[in-house]
């Protein structure tokens, strides 16, 4: 068995139906934008909605599994919070459980889903200077890409019109819904992934500052080459397992839960206004120097204020399905 199938971790159908619920949920009340630049500009529809989120969810549930069954971790993600909240520059895991008490994160991590035969983890440069994380995951997902059958098949009018090929190729994506399949493929911190920049040039290893003009390669095969990316710093995913332990490392990240990036300046109009295209309130704006502190207060007041409200408990009981719209 090679290192990549070590790190296999198996989300739940039910996990999928309530990523299903969170997206579908955040597109009705309006709480997420539908506006899609890479889509011409227009407002994306609710199944493109969809399908632009799940991805990354499952990516995040199984990074979540992941901590759990091979470190012993208990975290919560977006899709576990008992109600909605805010903020354009967020972790991907909310919280860290302590006995039975659960502590903010501060050490921020941005889970980065990978499909099919993708060579390397890619993070836009403009969002590592803008909203860089402490470190980055990268999870192979194995979701269907005609996963909609399932609901397809759930209509009693389609259902009883399909042909026996058709319910079976049904009875196929079912099962791989059933328990999808998803491959932790590593972790590296942002000294990590941004290591290689100022000699990208001479060097073409496992870290790699893409400049926008260069193409994707191959550090052991030179005859293989890629499209050319925009800029973004690279990691090439059969090397992140291979960073001399990762997961123990990892894990000592997470239980000291603090955070490892710089000063993360708070961006401002020419006349040294605080931007609006941050996302943040005006009073985090004006109060914190630095974005990143002012988010994290935007979210640890945000998760209080839902804790208070659920008599204590952050943890979500019932399905997003059922929350009022």
């Amino acid at each position: 068995m090679n290192a990549e199938n070590t790190n296999i971790v198996y989300v739940p159908k039910e996990s999928y139906i309530e990523i299903i619920g969170f997206t579908t949920y955040a597109y009705l009340t309006n709480k997420i934008t539908k506006y899609s630049g890479i889509a011409g500009g227009r407002t994306r529809n609710l199944g493109e909605f969809i399908e632009s989120f799940i991805y990354g969810k499952l990516a995040e549930e199984a990074f979540k599994i992941f901590l759990k069954e091979k470190l012993s971790l208990e975290v919560l993600t977006e899709l576990d919070i008992a109600d909605f909240y805010y903020g354009a520059y967020l972790p991907d895991i909310v919280a860290i459980k302590r006995n039975e008490n659960y502590d903010w994160s501060k050490f921020w991590i941005d889970v980065k889903e990978t499909r099919r035969d993708q060579k390397w983890l890619l993070v836009s440069a403009s969002s590592i200077r803008t909203r860089p994380y402490d470190g980055y995951g990268a999870v192979k997902v194995d979701l269907p890409q005609e996963h909609l059958l399932l609901w397809l098949s759930e209509f009693p009018l389609i259902k009883n019109k399909m042909s026996s090929e058709w319910f079976n190729r049904v009875i196929e994506v079912a099962e791989k819904i059933e328990k999808i399949s998803c491959t932790v493929q590593g972790f590296v911190t942002y000294q990590q992934l941004t290591s290689n920049e100022n000699n990208a040039v001479e060097s073409k290893g496992s870290a790699h500052y893409f400049n926008g003009e260069d193409p994707l390669y191959d550090p052991y095969d030179s005859s293989w080459s890629g499209a050319v990316v925009g800029e973004n710093y690279g990691y090439f995913l059969s090397d992140m397992q291979k960073i001399p332990n990762w997961e123990e490392n990892l894990k000592i990240r997470f239980e000291e839960n603090q955070r490892i990036i710089s000063h993360v300046p708070i961006p401002k109009t020419k006349s040294g206004i605080p931007s609006k295209k941050m996302g943040l309130p005006g009073e985090y704006a004006r109060e914190y120097e630095d974005l990143r502190d002012a988010y994290q207060s935007y979210l640890e007041n945000q998760l209080n204020s839902i804790r208070n409200k659920n008599n204590g408990c952050i943890k979500r009981s019932t399905s997003w399905f059922s929350q009022k719209l």
